[in-house]
């Protein structure tokens, strides 16, 4: 629970935390995205071959298509959905500049999914929790940064908007997500599936804010923070081995 409140203040207090302002903030956030990629590929990817053999062995192979490509599959589509959230919110802003107009459909569908992401992300903890402190403390690190670089991307989209009634919801997306993974239980097949869902929305929501969209990424701050945490998490895995 800890660390479920520590992740949602994060979009709660994010807004004090003015990292992208300078020059020197916009390097800390390109370290943070950084750190939640080396996550993924270091921690989550290795994770998801253990997840996919999970499913081959306890999903219903029967109903689902390929079922041996479930998880991959699941990480290819968290990507993809995400993906297109920044279009859609690109696609909004270019009919703004052109014709005055904001979409609030296009904000509702960028907040309310988001939120389910960050449930989603928090879901996923909740059901690992076994795997023991040191791999929670790394988890609530890399997944405090990433929210933090997505909470002053939220931000910079939606302004006042957003500090009103978005970090909110996706605050409440996060605390929702931990107490469900309390209170309810699901089908491991159904499990292991959003596992693979989450790590391919963390991956695409790691990289957008690093993508050369507005050549605000910082490529070295970035490589420090893959560097350091990739270094850090290998050294965790072989002590706990």
């Amino acid at each position: 629970m800890i660390v479920t409140g520590w992740l949602a203040a994060v979009f709660i207090l994010g807004g004090k935390v003015r990292l992208g302002d300078t020059r020197g903030g916009r390097g800390w956030l390109s370290a943070s995205a950084g750190v939640a990629t080396a996550y993924v590929f270091v921690h989550v990817l290795p994770e998801l071959s253990a997840a996919q053999e999970t499913f081959t062995q306890t999903g219903n192979r029967w109903l689902a298509l390929f079922p041996e490509y479930r998880i991959y599959t699941a990480a290819l589509a968290g990507f993809v959905v995400f993906y297109g959230f920044e279009n859609l919110v690109t696609w909004s802003n270019s009919r703004k500049k052109d014709e005055d107009l904001h979409d609030v459909t296009v904000y509702t569908l960028h907040i309310v999914g988001y939120a389910i992401y960050g449930g989603s992300v928090t879901y996923v903890m909740g059901q690992d929790l076994e795997k023991g402190m040191w791999f929670l403390a790394l988890f609530a690190v890399a997944m405090g940064l990433h929210f933090l670089g997505m909470d002053h991307s939220l931000r910079r989209e939606h302004g006042e908007r957003y500090n009103r009634t978005g970090k909110w919801l996706l605050a409440g997306g996060v605390v929702a997500g931990w107490a469900v993974s309390q209170l309810a239980s699901v089908p491991t097949s159904v499990a292991t599936t959003m596992f693979g869902f989450v790590a391919g929305g963390v991956l695409i929501n790691s990289l957008t804010s690093e993508l050369p969209r507005e050549k605000e990424g910082r490529f070295w701050p970035f490589v420090w923070g893959v560097a350091a945490y990739a270094v850090l998490l290998l050294v965790i895995e072989k002590m706990v081995e």
